[in-house]
């Protein structure tokens, strides 16, 4: 499975998803966390602008944000990437609360 976080400051879990530019992308084995990745985008690549990041973050399974508009979040949905919306701060410790 795979998670992508909204990380702007590349340490917390932050909103404005369709605005941000860098994502944390973990790969999950079960409940073991067996790759993590650092994805950066250009501005004009973000999903405000182009939306071209979606091609840099698949595969997605799952995508976490502190704050999403409904027309990315249905965009999301209609292509199968579930998306939660979350008050914690920290990726790796969302990560392993999934568990």
């Amino acid at each position: 499975m795979f998670i992508v976080i909204t990380s702007q400051n590349k340490r917390t879990i932050t909103p404005h998803a369709g605005k941000c530019r860098k994502f944390w992308r973990y790969e999950l084995s079960g409940k073991e966390i067996i790759g993590k990745q650092l994805i950066e985008a250009e501005k004009e690549d973000t999903f405000s602008q182009s939306g071209l990041i979606l091609d840099s973050l698949r595969p997605m399974d799952i995508l976490v944000t502190a704050g999403m508009g409904d027309r990315l979040r249905e965009k999301l949905s209609n292509i199968g990437v579930h998306v939660i919306v979350t008050q914690d701060t920290d990726p790796d410790d969302f990560i392993k609360s999934l568990g």
